[in-house]
């Protein structure tokens, strides 16, 4: 029965993605059928619906369309090969163990994205809602070109659309699990002879010549290949983002892991069977896994249904869709990423007050202006400078001892913790790299000069700095020499094994002195205070 309803959503659903890809309305019954049934067989989600979804539609038509198609089946052999080649892509990043590569991109930037993504495929489906002419550009060529195109719309067209609009968010708020694209499937499907529409200037999807699918592989020059290898990096970041986020949802509902690695092998083999088939990319869909679990799905015997149930559509019921208006087919593009648009997120990020709020809007901008995949790259890029910002400025504390315990805090937090004269506990709260070498060794001077009584030992702390580099290792023997010449004792406690290995092969270890690293922080003021009381030099508070 889970099969059988989510089937139910993916029918309609796949051919209106295939609109949003550019391609065949049955390439997208094609991929979700395919993809289901390979799905089912690699996969470790129990209750994932791996099929064309929304983001993967559109980021694959922006990726054909940069390959110049000479005519309508070249795109459809470009479109299958993108499909495959993605497929190929993600294969590989999990037999590599890449599964931690979807955690790449930020939350806030893919909600952004999603955002503006979203946006721009409901914006593109306007010319079918209200039967205008179709707009090119990006988000705010084509707003602009729907807005000054209103006195051309179609009323009747209008009224379609804006109907089965009305039933699917009316359904979706009274009866929940009931498939409401199919339900206006059906009836648009019906309307059509009984009210004549067409000859009000409704337009519909026309004759479809499907048959069951066959496996064929696409053939493409070497440079067009080439091209979609390197578009395919961006979607499959995303796509594998969005499938581990739906599956470990459900997974974390029923108490059972998934395995990423074996994921991105699963979702690569079903895209890869997707394009052999002639279809179009697939990747776990979040409404169709929610109707799946909220139907009772238990295992992906209900994907194999649903790929059964969609194949005998496709053997027996897609000529009967003919009549179905177009209008129709893009209100249920707009009702099914109209979900993406979450302002609820954008709200949220605002009330947290960390900056996260900018960084979705920036990516949402960079789509709606520079397109999908030049928005997707600027993405990318968006989080790779949050990464080095955040890496460059890491936060570092002083340390005193709590009164009464061995504990050692950090004194800007906890005020009653008492610190050593003479003595600074210096810890960096984060991994010492190149890019941050220099600002630590900045702070730590600053902290020497302003230090009152003048400082005689330096303890740093590197129990939060589990990882050293080439550049944090030499600044830390710059530091320590200059600090020698100075009169000042550098020490270093909770050095991490990697860390005291790295100080041994570069020979720092034998210049500094084994009897200066210390286990614990504790240790090394033990040693501070009682060298001071044996040089009878006053520092005990």
């Amino acid at each position: 029965m889970a099969g059988a309803a989510l089937a139910g959503l993916v029918v309609p659903q796949g051919m209106a993605y295939a609109g949003i890809a550019g391609v065949r309305p049955e390439m997208g019954l094609y991929a979700a059928s395919a993809g289901m049934l390979v799905y089912a067989f690699f996969g470790t989600s129990g209750q994932l619906a791996v099929t064309a979804t929304s983001s993967s539609s559109a980021m694959l038509a922006a990726l054909v369309a940069t390959l110049a198609p000479v005519n309508f089946s070249s795109y459809c052999v470009l479109a299958a090969t993108a499909t495959v080649a993605t497929g190929l892509v993600c294969f590989a990043g999990g037999l590599l163990k890449l599964g931690s590569v979807s955690e790449f991109i930020s939350k806030p930037v893919l909600k952004g994205f999603v955002f503006g993504l979203a946006l721009t495929i409901m914006v593109k489906q306007g010319h079918k809602l209200m039967g205008i002419s179709n707009g090119q550009g990006n988000f705010f060529h084509q707003a602009w070109h729907v807005m000054t195109s209103l006195h051309d719309v179609n009323p009747w067209t209008l009224a379609v659309g804006a109907i089965a609009l009305a039933i699917m968010f009316g359904l979706e708020l009274f009866a929940p699990r009931v498939p409401s694209a199919l339900v206006v499937l059906v009836l648009g499907t019906l309307a059509v002879p009984l009210f004549n529409l067409q000859h009000h200037g409704v337009e519909t999807v026309g004759t479809i010549h499907a048959a069951m699918p066959t496996l064929n592989w696409p053939h493409v020059d070497e440079d067009q290949m080439a091209d979609i290898f390197v578009g395919t990096t961006g979607i499959v970041l995303v796509l594998i983002a969005e499938s581990l986020s739906a599956a470990s949802t459900f997974a974390a509902k029923h108490k059972y892991e998934i395995n990423p690695n074996r994921e991105l092998c699963a979702i690569g083999a079903a895209n890869v069977v997707s394009g052999l088939v002639g279809g179009i990319i697939v990747g776990g869909s979040m409404s169709g896994t929610a109707t799946n679990d909220a139907c009772g799905a238990r295992s992906q015997l209900s994907g194999i249904t649903a790929s059964l149930c969609i194949a005998m559509t496709l053997a027996f019921l897609l000529p009967l869709i003919g009549n179905l208006p177009e209008s129709v087919l893009g209100a249920i593009v707009v009702y099914a990423v109209a979900h993406l648009a979450d302002v609820r997120t954008l709200e949220y990020y605002a009330k947290l007050g960390t900056g996260s709020l900018w960084v979705a809007l920036a990516a949402l901008v960079a789509v709606l202006q520079m397109g999908i995949l030049k928005g997707l790259i600027l993405a990318v890029g968006l989080t790779l400078i949050l990464l080095m910002r955040k890496l460059s400025k890491p936060q570092d504390s002083v340390l005193g001892r709590l009164a009464g315990s061995e504990d050692f805090v950090d004194v800007a937090r906890y005020p009653d913790a008492k610190q050593v004269p003479g003595l600074l506990i210096f810890r960096p709260n984060g991994i010492l790299f190149f890019a941050n070498a220099n600002r630590m060794r900045n702070r730590v001077r600053n902290l020497l000069k302003h230090a009152d009584p003048p400082i005689k030992t330096i303890v740093l702390n590197l129990e939060a700095s589990p990882e050293l580099d080439v550049t944090g290792l030499q600044m830390l023997q710059e530091l320590t020499d200059e600090l020698h010449q100075s009169g000042i004792t550098v020490c270093f406690a909770r050095v991490a094994d990697p860390v005291r290995d790295l100080f041994a092969r570069s020979g720092f270890l034998e210049r500094l002195g084994r009897q200066r690293i210390f286990l614990g922080t504790g240790a090394a003021v033990d040693t501070f205070l009682a060298t001071a009381q044996r040089t009878k030099q006053v520092y005990i508070a």
